[in-house]
């Protein structure tokens, strides 16, 4: 060995041990470019690289080191890590079952190949090794952790509860355990317990990005403002989190922090081109995020969630042919006081009985609520899913037989998509909650118009597209006009005795700089109006009001409606509006159906995604095109006019409550008809 071999041999090792690990780094290139198969610099390099984070880079001189001496049990341990932090699962199981012949029932590595075949879905063979593990050393609490992490993926969430309280009796420091512990009793929706949980954890760790995460995503759940600073941390932290991107910048958005929400929604676009784990689906429906990025958007959260290895083993269902009636099943975790729980009562009382069974799957904890209870008796037969495990909800669901199943939450809150991917049915359809592609290939359909989705939209679905003929969207037409009573006064609503009123009534997340600069600058237009906008969180108010004198508006020009919970009072006060604004990446769905059966004109500019041409699909329906505009310069200008000249607003108002009686936009009736003919087509062709 050469003097100077020896000298930087020695420098390398001083520096890793001291912690210098680029000068390691370094030093360990130098010797492997003379010596590449030096086995020391090789798990110096391979380390360096790990501890700097680069995980995926250190794969390859470990695999260099391990090929020389295969037998070598560190190496293999520290292959095996880095093939597992850099999502190479199979290589990395196939790396610990070497491990494990060579040094036979150890607990650490029978637990650390299980956490990775838990990873790769295989959840019967991961299970297998834990209770291996469990059964060795049975005060192992790393076992009972990963295990316990094993059946909350799983979705056997109170025994997954179980497993972290036996981890955490025999090693109550442990900061993950607490962590996946509260995700536990988020999952249970206690939330106040799983608060607590993240914040013990995050008192044992403070830098554990994860758990920042965990910890704001409760506090979402809970109304607390606290979960932006939370998610802010946990990116700081670790800004490659998966997901984690995203529900920082949809907390951004929803507070109409622009500042922050224009440049993480750049790097969220940006991000996903590359592939990366950014965003749930539903964030990207309001961001300028073409057509063909929220496919791929949906196919890596579809890749990431559900597995060939996670589908049940049993033979898809058929259907029974020959039996009288068909049967649907409507799957929801909204079916509730929500937009789509309203929308689904009317349609569900105009299905045709005598042709049709009806099933109402609930995918929520039951909230007790009116519309829940009338829901209920609605439905020819309801099952509750909550909690039930997803093994245990497939046997249930398909013990019922269905025709068809509908997903009417796509990739929404509550979500139980896992169902879909075993399927449940003979044939599945995406439906209503969601407005755009599911990125999977378990749908059979997905339902639309030809203003929605265009022919020339098609390529960037999933599924099939199944068109109504008129509007795709079911209008609530329950209360009739009649019913509304006399218009409230504005002084009822805060709102000025004179001057046009200008409304939005969208969520706080869809309204973008760009269109409020629109917005700002028609105030200025018209001397004494106003915008009145939806209850928002005192954050989103004083941001909004802020930008709005920064536009040179006076803030007390925007007005914030009070919440309403009682629907025909909130329809009844919409017609004291002039003129609804939508909002252009993420249009008003139901609250635009709403403004429209009120009689209140809705101005939209049609947009380049599902989500961001929903009005303008209602506005075809109804016969009212001349309120669909393609450009910010036409929305401005069309908004001045019908303010500026009363008789044009008023000719508009005239036409649209003419419509609204002869429109098939308010005609359920014939709607639901439209949709059963889909449905026996569908099965028709599945024949």
């Amino acid at each position: 060995m050469s003097q100077a071999y020896s000298n930087m041999s020695q420098q390398m090792l001083q520096a890793f041990q001291g912690q210098h690990l680029e000068a390691a780094e370094r030093l360990a290139k130098l010797i492997l470019k003379s010596k590449p198969k030096d086995l020391v610099a090789l798990q110096i390099h391979g380390l360096s690289l790990a501890m700097q984070g680069r995980i995926s880079e250190a794969v390859a001189p470990f695999n260099r080191a391990v090929h020389q001496d295969p037998k070598n049990s560190e190496l293999l341990s520290n292959l095996a890590k880095a093939q597992h932090g850099a999502e190479l699962y199979v290589d990395a199981v196939a790396t610990y079952k070497k491990l494990d012949r060579l040094i036979p029932n150890n607990p650490q590595i029978l637990t650390d190949m299980a956490t990775t075949l838990a990873k790769s879905k295989f959840y019967d063979e991961a299970a297998e090794f834990f209770n291996r593990a469990i059964s060795i050393q049975p005060d192992y609490f790393l076992a009972w952790s990963n295990q316990g992490n094993l059946l909350a993926e799983m979705g056997f969430t109170r025994d997954a509860i179980a497993s972290y309280e036996k981890a955490m009796n025999l090693n109550p420091e442990y900061a993950e355990t607490w962590s996946n512990y509260g995700n536990a009793m988020f999952d249970l929706n206690c939330y106040q317990e799983g608060r607590l949980a993240h914040e013990r954890a995050l008192e044992l760790r403070p830098d554990y990005a994860e758990a920042w995460s965990n910890y704001g995503n409760t506090l979402l759940e809970l109304r607390d403002p606290g979960d932006y600073a939370a998610y802010q941390k946990a990116y700081s932290l670790n800004p490659s989190h998966p997901f984690l991107l995203g529900q920082l910048f949809s907390v951004a958005t929803g507070r109409c922090d622009w500042k922050n929400s224009q440049t993480l929604g750049s790097k969220l676009i940006e991000r996903a081109e590359l592939n990366e784990k950014v965003a749930r689906p539903f964030v990207f429906l309001h961001t300028s995020a073409s057509l063909s990025l929220q496919k791929l958007a949906a196919e890596i959260y579809i890749r990431d969630r559900i597995s060939i290895a996670k589908m049940i083993a049993q033979n898809p269902p058929s259907r029974i042919v020959g039996r009288k009636k068909i049967r649907i099943g409507y799957i929801s975790s909204d079916f509730k006081e929500h937009p789509v729980g309203i929308l689904m009562e009317h349609l569900l009382k105009m299905h045709n009985r005598e042709q049709y069974e009806v099933y109402g799957f609930f995918l929520n904890a039951s909230t007790n609520d009116p519309l829940e209870h009338r829901l209920v008796d609605i439905f020819d037969a309801t099952f509750n899913l909550h909690g039930v495990v997803d093994s245990e909800a497939v046997s249930l669901v398909r013990a019922c037989k269905l025709d068809i199943a509908i997903d009417l939450n796509g990739h929404t809150s509550g979500a139980r998509t896992a169902l879909f991917a075993n399927k449940i049915a003979p044939i599945q359809i995406n439906y209503l909650g969601y407005a755009g592609t599911s990125g999977a290939d378990f749908y059979d359909a997905i339902i639309a118009d030809r203003v929605v989705i265009p022919l020339e939209d098609q390529i960037h679905f999933s599924e099939k597209i199944e068109y109504l003929p008129n509007s795709f969207f079911p209008v609530d037409t329950s209360i009739s006009i009649a019913d509304l009573g006399d218009i409230p006064s504005r002084a009822s609503q805060n709102l000025p005795e004179s001057g046009f009123i200008f409304t939005c009534f969208n969520n706080s997340y869809k309204i973008t700089p760009e269109i409020f600069d629109v917005w700002m600058n028609i105030l200025k237009e018209i001397p004494e109006s106003v915008l009145w906008l939806s209850n928002a969180s005192p954050e989103a108010v004083l941001n909004l009001q802020n930008e709005a004198v920064s536009r040179g508006v006076d803030s007390t020009r925007l007005i914030f409606a009070s919440r309403i919970p009682d629907r025909k009072e909130h329809l009844s006060r919409l017609r004291l509006a002039d003129l609804f604004l939508d909002t252009p990446l993420y249009n008003a769905h139901a609250t635009a159906a709403d403004a429209l059966w009120s009689g209140v004109p809705l101005l939209t500019i049609i947009g380049e995604t599902f989500a961001g041409r929903v009005a303008a699909s209602l506005l075809s329906a109804l016969g009212l095109t001349e309120l669909i505009v393609r450009s910010e310069r036409e929305y401005f200008e069309k908004a001045v006019e019908l303010a500026r000249h009363p008789e044009l607003l008023g000719s508009i108002r005239t036409k649209l409550e003419a419509n609204r009686t002869s429109s098939t936009l308010f005609d359920t009736k014939q709607y639901v008809q439209d949709l059963e003919s889909l449905y026996s087509g569908l099965l028709n062709k599945a024949n």
